[in-house]
């Protein structure tokens, strides 16, 4: 009996806890693979979090120590202007007055166009239609040229150990409220280069000071006079020409870029170091 219950026993813990291979294998390799994959996962981990990690500010304090505006704005915490609009009230009302011509004259262009009678020849209605169009052209344009404009562009410290940021005060259009806009010099960019449309800018100033009779010399009557004629009617169609251009294209206009939204800076205004210190501390897009 007692053989019998020892034979009994050892066949029971023989068997109890044996299991079959297929199972004792995808037990057995189960672990390892699940410690390599959670290996696997720290490593990913590990890299997504230098991946995500924030770039040293080294490079930045090296920035503002070479730039002599950033580094006078760090050593006294006093704000630093690096722009102002032009204060010309004439402008604005010229250029309203003229975007006011060119939809009046246009929508007239438009309508003696089309009442003019029939036998008159095919091309002349289209041609009044065109020249309409382009009137109506002209005069949007210029009714948009006051608007989002910047009236002060500031550089300005922040608490200590922040970094620097700038300073916004631009009006969407001329009557409505200012707004203030502060950002960090990296959100911002500039469409172009401002000094040289400044040159530019200054270049043509000059011209337009500079006298018609100036180094004429002492020639024949009616040779200095046509010579004399001859650049008025040159002076007078450039300064024309280019105040066209100021008004209609967009000429001396550097926009600034800042959250999806186009600010525009007037180079005929007030700027640092005529526009370097901005193209230096503001990056070109």
């Amino acid at each position: 009996m007692t053989a019998a219950s020892r034979g009994l026993n050892g066949l029971f813990h023989q068997h109890s806890l044996r299991l079959p291979s297929s199972i004792r294998a995808v037990l057995f390799s189960a672990r390892p693979q699940y410690a390599q994959s959670r290996g696997t996962i720290r490593h990913i981990a590990s890299t997504a979090s230098r991946g995500y990690r924030y770039p040293s500010s080294s490079g930045a304090r090296s920035f503002i120590s070479t730039d002599p505006i950033l580094s006078a704005v760090s050593r006294t915490r006093q704000p630093i202007l690096l722009y102002k609009a032009p204060e010309d009230r004439r402008w604005l009302y010229k250029t309203y007055a003229l975007a006011s011509g060119c939809v009046g004259l246009g929508l007239w262009t438009l309508k003696f166009g089309n009442e003019l009678p029939i036998d008159m020849p095919f091309f002349v209605t289209p041609t009044y239609n065109v020249v309409g169009l382009i009137l109506l052209a002209i005069g949007f344009v210029a009714v948009r040229r006051p608007t989002n404009r910047i009236q002060s562009l500031e550089v300005v410290p922040t608490t200590i150990g922040g970094p620097l940021q700038l300073r916004i005060r631009a009006k969407p259009a001329p009557f409505l409220k200012e707004k203030v806009i502060l950002a960090h010099i990296g959100e911002v960019t500039l469409s172009e280069k401002s000094m040289p449309m400044v040159t530019e800018l200054k270049d043509l100033e000059e011209f337009r000071k500079q006298k018609v009779s100036e180094d004429l010399g002492d020639g024949f009557i009616l040779v200095r006079g046509w010579e004399l004629s001859a650049r008025y009617i040159y002076k007078k169609w450039t300064m024309f020409f280019n105040r066209f251009k100021h008004v209609v294209l967009s000429f001396g206009i550097v926009r600034l870029n800042h959250a999806d939204h186009k600010w525009k800076i007037d180079c005929t205004g007030y700027l640092l170091e005529d526009g370097k210190a901005l193209d230096r501390i503001i990056s070109e897009e």
